[in-house]
């Protein structure tokens, strides 16, 4: 592990940091509408915020008025570079059917506390708590030896085109961040300031999109017969489906972690033409899989369970699987300088080690690591107000000041032992 700075000097950038900018910054940002494929006006606003923090920063355009933001803080030399990374997309979008002030895109404060809206638990509270960060040490006089970078990314949220469903709006799962990597964001190190509620999570899985078509016989209602009905076949399929998950699961075990599978969809028919069966019923399946297991072999277990439905019954001859989207689980060893120093800042800044686990989700972590640039992911938001962790769908989205507070000296104390302090 590299040397460590004086506890002294931690104290002193900790101490420049600015709480009522920070709130700003967040709420300034969740105010800015942002679903994935209209990121624009966000990384406008991110661009000037890095420029105002001193970094050389710049609008990476991927496409269709899309934007990257990336930033470069110029270090002095001799310290090693660490990125933060954050997607500007929000979670939600059209599909959206919650409401409520965790849902708006308007930065509301809750008792000068929690800061509630779109985005302000996923992720932009953590784009705030970079930038406060870095102008902390820079307030507090101090030169760092290495680069620091905050990446403000577009198309994160997981979403793919399917069928019809083209267009920017379903162009996710990492599009900015592989632009981004390959377009001079780079540095040794990586923190995604994901909401993981102040655990560090260096494994997460990675998931498989699969297509599976139940063939049907489209006809008059007059004339239709239930065995023939798509719809109808498919139950076959989605009893067979159910059977599995378990099976699946158990087998992937990890530790007490289990990955998940989810029936995501099922098109079949035209709600507008009642007199007619459909010539077709689609399901949708998102496999999760564990670090270790790649996507096609969670397609070739689906395809397996699915062919011996077919064997089973002559009726579903025909019916076919094809993958959609496919983005591998990801990790980094333990023995990782980025995961000592952050288990190292946090005992130092909180009283005790993170917690670990390994998350269900998806995050560009993945394509970072597979650019050799060792990521993990570690952000403040994930508690909820009311009690406990993870994402209430009954509040929506929130972030607790205090949390973002706490993670921006520990991302001081990183920054300043990663990066090196030049006197």
């Amino acid at each position: 592990m590299a040397n460590r700075v004086n506890s002294d000097l931690v104290r002193k950038a900790i101490e420049q940091i600015d709480r009522e900018r920070m709130v700003k910054m967040t709420m300034d940002l969740t105010n800015i509408p942002s679903p994935t494929g209209y990121e624009g006006d966000m990384a406008r606003a991110v661009n000037d915020l890095l420029k105002g923090a001193g970094f050389d920063s710049v609008l990476q355009p991927i496409g269709d008025e899309r934007y990257n933001a990336v930033g470069r803080l110029q270090g002095k030399g001799g310290g090693k570079s660490l990125m933060f990374n954050g997607h500007l997309d929000t979670s939600f979008g059209p599909e959206q059917a919650h409401r409520g002030i965790g849902y708006k895109c308007e930065g509301t404060l809750v008792d000068n506390e929690w800061i509630y809206g779109m985005g302000s638990f996923n992720m932009k509270s953590a784009m705030a708590t970079y930038i406060t960060a870095s102008e902390a040490i820079r307030k507090a006089g101090i030169k760092l030896g290495g680069d620091v970078v905050i990446a403000g990314v577009a198309g994160e949220i997981e979403k793919s085109p399917v069928n019809d469903y083209e267009g920017r709006q379903y162009q996710g799962y990492g599009v900015g961040t592989k632009y981004a990597i390959t377009h001079g964001a780079v540095a040794d190190y990586c923190i995604l300031g994901e909401p993981t509620n102040m655990m560090l999570i260096s494994q997460h899985c990675g998931t498989t999109w699969i297509k599976i078509t139940v063939p049907g016989h489209l006809i008059h209602t007059a004339w239709s017969e239930v065995d023939r009905n798509a719809i109808n076949k498919s139950r076959v399929i989605l009893d067979a489906i159910h059977e599995w998950i378990p099976d699946y699961c158990r087998r992937h075990t990890v530790a007490d972690f289990q990955p998940r599978v989810n029936v995501s969809a099922i098109e079949g028919g035209w709600p507008w033409r009642g007199a007619r069966t459909p010539d077709n019923c689609v399901i949708y399946l998102d496999v999760r899989t564990v670090p270790n297991v790649l996507p096609v072999q969670a397609f070739n277990e689906v395809r397996d369970m699915v062919n011996a439905a077919v064997r089973k019954n002559p009726q579903l001859e025909g019916t076919k699987c094809e993958i959609f989207l496919s983005a591998p689980g990801t990790s980094i060893p333990e023995e990782s300088e980025l995961i000592q120093q952050i288990t190292t800042a946090h005992a130092n800044q909180l009283g005790k080690a993170p917690e670990r686990g390994i998350e269900t989700w998806y995050s560009d972590a993945a394509h970072m690591n597979r650019y050799g640039i060792p990521t993990v992911n570690y952000g403040s938001a994930g508690r909820i107000r009311t009690g406990g962790g993870g994402f209430s769908t009954h509040q929506g989205e929130h972030v607790h000041i205090g949390d973002m507070v706490d993670i921006v000296r520990v991302y001081i104390e990183v920054m300043m032992n990663i990066c090196g302090v030049v006197e």
